[in-house]
């Protein structure tokens, strides 16, 4: 066996999930695929929450009420995660408030990557918190989640790469433009030849930027796309930067980013 093989050894079983927690209105576990873990080399796990029908929890920008889903690591020396990433969510009301989140069965991705050199068995965990919400109610809830050495399944690794597939990203010639007035937001798009950007969804992962009742709508406008939405009544002066999501069935998400000059 060679030096490499001993150092892998210790981590070639993947990192299983313990059992699921429930906790409030869903259920919590942290899986991965991997079926082999090697020093210095990233791998692909995911938050899975499951919510109770009748209930939503929250994305990043939650909107006009809730709480995205927290994560607190313990990792060993050494390990380090990524992000946590959310896929595209939907829209919902919680009673007369408009929100941004999830129903049913929704994974957050999170790359971890252990130290280059790490050996021994390694024992991960997470606190993770989050809200539930119908029209009458929002409960919180929270989980410890543990990642130990163990055998990773096809069908984690499956179920993790199609929520990655729905995490919004760039798009070469995507390009924003925000114009500001005393009660309205100009929107505009530069975009690649050939792309369509009507009938896609616009979400704002800026928090407190956009109004969120009245739904953002792309037209075309000369060479560009135009929109306009309201202010967020809690907006903290012109707005600096602003993050907008847009999502169409059968399509990658997309993001799109804005700073002030």
């Amino acid at each position: 066996m060679t030096a490499r093989s001993l150092l892998m050894f210790p981590l070639l079983a993947a990192f299983s999930h313990a059992a699921p927690v429930k906790s409030g209105h869903a259920t919590a576990e942290w899986i991965t695929g991997a079926t082999v873990v090697e020093g210095g080399k990233p791998i692909q796990t995911g938050i899975r929450m499951v919510i109770e029908d009748g209930w939503h929890s929250y994305w990043t920008n939650p909107g006009e009420s809730g709480m995205k889903l927290k994560v607190v690591w313990d990792l060993p020396e050494g390990w380090t995660a990524g992000e946590v990433e959310y896929p595209a969510p939907k829209k919902f009301l919680t009673g007369e408030l408009p929100g941004y989140g999830y129903e049913g069965e929704v994974i957050f991705p999170v790359t971890l990557t252990p130290p280059v050199g790490a050996s021994g068995s390694a024992q991960l965990a997470a606190k993770v918190s989050w809200l539930t919400c119908n029209d009458a109610s929002c409960i919180p809830g929270k989980a410890e989640l543990k990642l130990s050495p163990a055998a990773g399944s096809a069908e984690s690794a499956d179920a993790v790469e199609k929520a990655r597939a729905r995490v919004p990203k760039p798009l070469e010639g995507l390009k924003l433009e925000v114009s500001e007035t005393a009660d309205a937001i100009g929107l505009s798009l530069e975009t690649p030849e050939g792309f369509d950007a009507a009938g896609w969804e616009v979400f704002p992962a800026t928090e407190m930027a956009l109004d969120h009742h009245k739904a953002i709508e792309f037209r075309k406008e000369g060479q560009k796309w135009a929109a306009k939405s309201g202010k967020n009544a809690y907006a903290d002066g012109p707005l600096k930067e602003l993050v907008l999501v847009l999502a169409k069935k059968g399509k990658t998400p997309l993001e799109v980013a804005w700073k002030a000059k």
